[in-house]
């Protein structure tokens, strides 16, 4: 009851101390009406009204409510004098919604890709092993099964340990095998990364990972359960899995994924069935040979990242010891925290994908930032338009605080409906952003798992954003609007004011918040432009070969039930089959063809050489005959393997690439030298003409191939290319393999031509080129509004002026020149310097794309052009009205 009637005495002592100030501001009105100065008028107001102090006395007693109460009205003011200006309004909400909205899906992406951790459970402490080589060498592997239970007993270092095995599986479903990603883990896998308890079932025991142990069990994802249904009897249900039966024990809880945020994963798997369910290879897992596994660790406590490097050496010392060859050499051990996108044998020191969210979240901000200035100058210009009002409020005893916190206010308003709009413009775009992904992981055979929705972090992110904008945009037009002149706001008329000359026309504020706008638009538009000349660029390389009318089948032989040397058979036979087809040109397969999403690397060498600057990197592949037939890759010397070659695993010989060729024999006859890969040599038997694997840079320029039964491994690319004339096409294909051979686990089927297009370059040139496009349209019709604003608000100030020179002797076209001429030159500087900010830029971005100078002269010129342009137009209108003034009409107007 105290505190209720202590707040009501405040209550009613606020409103009467808001009743005596209303009294002061109407007395101090009447006595400017008598002609006092505004000084003398609001002294005499004070002298001759009682309760001044009292007033004074009040305020200090609750200024905690006197300025609660004040926001809360402030804000209902700001709302009323918008909703007078519905025009002024709409163009402010529209420009904040625009830059927000931008900024809100890129910080959504961002972070669900990278800020946000994979997983929940204490992040910081999980780290991924990798085990390499000392010395120059410094090649890496897996780790085998016996070094995973030395590194699982560190526990000084480690809390835990969890082996795991990345692989794909043929899922039985209703419309054929399905490929899907699983992994093959250690029974503790789950609760180190934090799911203690699976949604129904169980998880996989000690005993049935085991090596070897053969347990025929499996846990399935979340998403896999819902796609059967949901049904209570999943778990004990049975799935076909590469070609045999597993019976279902759990699934896995809703979201979780590993630590992967991309590709999703469907199946785990006990580690004791790697031998059985690594089809084609029988791998033993008990053996100190077999490295296989992938270490995710999760750190003792009072260990830390930081401290853990001077904690390795010791531990690389003790695999060392245990390792299988002794010929391997030292081992040294390296830790990372775990990749969010890929599983990698190697460290690579650092997320791939934070460079490439950190520019373009620059490039989202930069956005936002044009559209601050843009609202920036509208404030400037409502609030000069305001300025008697203001000096009134000044004049009737309002402080400086009182009006700056008014316009700040009415900023807030804008920001939070600019915010709240930009939230859908923000969802609108997370969805653009995520159909380019899924497209791209669609077209790598993957499903993207990643969801971007605007949730509690995002809507912070985008209030922060809010309240930032609000500062930047309306705190330095408020601050300017407050310190007016009032004499010269109270007696004089309107207009530019006394003393302005024509520096300071230039370069005034609102004036260089414009060329601001220009110089940023600028360095997004050459932005954008440097990424579509890369994407034409990469267009246009020649891959060394003409891929027109062949087909590729992209065929997994771990998706069946079917040993090395079984599979190896089933796919030359269907070859041969195929090869006998009406409309069947030439059909061959290799391990992998160009274009393809997997490659191989080695090494190359001629036989007996052990200097390193005469060994080569090369890609490597293994082929059928034919092959060069069905690719359209130029066979330039030598000859093709025969069909024995193709199915002998030691037949010596190998084709090289001409370049390949001359570097490793700079002189002489190649055909006929002998090269060494590893620790086979082979004889060259044939050249063919350089090409191209992908258009990524930098890019592995030679290549060696082999007979195809020397490396066949279970995934192969079946290459046809169709008779002239021919109707066949990835339909007909698809269903005459079927018909040939149902066993035969083809995954995809597509033309040669649409592997080029799909490649990964291509696709980033063409993602960047169309987000940084956007970016820079956005922040294009920005400047050009702002542009046109400031002019036409110019030229409104400047109709007094405009119509004494036309009644004086002025001609229409002085006064288009004079605007004309301002603005012109305004443009010029502000490209000057946004050229500098796109030169910055484009060193930045070229290292990202291909063939691509960062001054690329056509980029920055076009760049140039457009936004000159667009500036001049939107200056060229209101310098046209200006010629339309009536001098008697402009005389009068004020």
């Amino acid at each position: 009851m105290k505190f209720r009637a202590l707040f009501h005495r405040k209550k009613l002592d606020a409103e009467m101390a808001e009743e005596m100030r209303q009294h002061l501001e109407l007395r101090t009105q009447a006595n400017l009406a008598a002609g006092m100065s505004p000084d003398e008028a609001r002294y005499a107001a004070q002298r001759s009204f009682g309760g001044v102090d009292q007033i004074k006395e009040i305020a200090r007693e609750d200024r905690g409510w006197i300025r609660l109460e004040e926001l809360i009205r402030d804000l209902k003011f700001s709302a009323r004098q918008l909703a007078k200006s519905p025009g002024f309004t709409a163009v402010a909400v529209l420009t904040l919604a625009l830059a927000l909205g931008v900024n809100s899906a890129v910080f959504a992406l961002v972070d669900a890709v990278v800020l946000r951790p994979a997983v929940s459970l204490r992040p910081e402490e999980l780290v991924t092993l990798f085990n390499g080589r000392q010395g120059a060498a410094r090649d890496f592997r897996h780790f085998s099964h016996a070094e995973y239970l030395a590194l699982r007993e560190a526990k000084d270092t480690f809390a835990d340990v969890a082996a795991s095995v990345m692989t794909s599986a043929g899922l039985d479903s209703s419309d054929g095998v399905r490929k899907v990603q699983a992994f093959l883990t250690s029974e503790n896998y789950f609760a180190l990364l934090g799911a203690t308890q699976p949604a129904i079932g169980r998880f996989y025991t000690a005993e049935e990972c085991r090596p070897n142990a053969t347990s025929p069990v499996i846990v399935t994802s979340h998403a896999l359960w819902q796609r059967q249904g949901g049904r209570s009897d999943f778990v004990g249900s049975v799935l076909r899995v590469n070609g045999k039966t597993y019976t279902v024990i759990g699934v896995a809880p809703e979201h979780f994924n590993g630590v992967l945020v991309f590709g999703r994963t469907e199946l785990w798997v006990p580690l004791g069935m790697l031998g059985e369910f690594s089809a084609g290879s029988r791998t033993d897992l008990s053996s100190p040979r077999t490295y296989r596994l992938i270490m995710t660790a999760r750190l003792a406590p009072g260990v830390t990242r930081g401290s853990l490097p001077a904690r390795l050496p010791a531990l690389a010392q003790s695999l060392t010891a245990i390792q299988a060859e002794a010929g391997e050499g030292a081992r040294e051990l390296q830790a990372e925290p775990p990749s969010r996108s890929s599983i990698s044998t190697q460290p690579s020191g650092g997320d791939s994908a934070v460079p490439l969210a950190i520019g373009v979240f620059s490039m989202s901000i930069c956005v936002l930032l044009i559209g601050c200035l843009n609202l920036a100058n509208m404030l400037l210009a409502r609030g000069a338009h305001r300025a008697k009002e203001i000096a009134l409020r000044l004049a009737l005893g309002a402080d400086r605080w009182r009006i700056v916190r008014q316009l700040v206010a009415e900023g807030l308003v804008l920001a939070c409906a600019g915010g709240a709009v930009g939230l859908i413009v923000g969802m609108w775009g997370n969805e653009f952003l995520l159909q380019s992904l899924r497209t791209l992981f669609a077209n790598a055979g993957e499903t993207l798992v990643l969801e971007v929705r605007p949730d509690a972090r995002v809507l912070g992110a985008t209030f922060l954003l809010c309240l930032g904008a609000t500062l930047f945009f309306s705190l330095g037009p408020a601050l300017k609007a407050s310190r007016t002149d009032l004499v010269h706001h109270l007696k004089q008329q309107g207009g530019e004011p006394t003393g302005t000359g024509r520096a300071h026309r230039f370069f005034s504020l609102s004036h260089c918040l414009v060329m601001g706008q220009i110089a940023l638009s600028l360095a997004l538009l050459f932005s954008a432009g440097l990424f579509f000349r890369g994407a034409l660029q990469v267009g246009k390389v020649h891959p060394g070969f003409d891929p027109a009318g062949a087909l590729v089948a992209d065929l997994d032989y771990a998706l069946a039930d079917l040993t090395r040397g079984d599979s190896a058979q089933s796919l030359l036979s269907a070859i041969e089959r195929l090869a006998g087809q009406p409309g069947v040109q030439a059909v061959a397969a290799a391990t992998f063809v160009p274009y393809s999403t997997r490659s191989e690397g080695g090494g190359v060498r001629p036989e007996g050489v052990t200097d390193p600057a005469r060994s080569f990197s090369v890609t490597h592949a293994a082929i059928t005959s034919a092959y060069f037939d069905a690719t359209g890759i130029r066979l330039v010397r030598g000859r093709d393997f025969t069909a024995a070659e193709t199915r002998d695993p030691a037949a010596p010989v190998a084709i090289v690439d001409e370049a390949l060729g001359r570097k490793l024999f700079p002189t002489g006859e190649l055909i006929g030298q002998r090269i060494q890969i590893g620790s086979m040599v082979r004889e060259i038997v044939g050249l063919c003409a350089p090409h191209r694997q992908s258009n990524r840079r930098p890019n592995v320029p030679y290549r060696v191939f082999s007979p195809y039964a020397s490396g066949h491994d279970g995934r192969a690319f079946l290459v046809v290319h169709p008779a002239a004339g021919s109707t066949l096409s990835v339909a007909s294909l698809r269903t005459m393999l079927r018909t040939l051979d149902p066993k035969l686990p083809v995954v995809n089927v597509a033309t040669f031509a649409s592997l080029i297009e799909k490649d990964f370059t291509v696709w980033l040139a063409r993602l960047g080129a169309t987000l940084f496009g956007l970016f820079g349209a956005i922040a294009l019709v920005l400047a050009v509004v702002g542009v046109y604003g400031v002019k036409a608000y110019a030229v409104a100030r400047r109709t007094r002026e405009i119509g004494i020179r036309m009644a004086i002797g002025a001609q229409p076209r002085d006064v288009f020149a004079l605007l004309l001429k301002q603005g012109a030159l305004q443009i010029l500087v502000a490209t000057l310097a946004g050229s500098l900010l796109a030169l910055g830029a484009g060193k930045i971005l070229a290292k990202m794309l291909y063939q691509v100078s960062p001054s690329d002269p056509v980029a920055l010129g076009t760049s140039i052009f457009l936004l000159s342009a667009a500036a001049l137009l939107a200056s060229f209108i209101p310098a046209r009205r200006a010629t339309k003034v009536d001098p008697l009409i402009a005389l009068r107007a004020e």
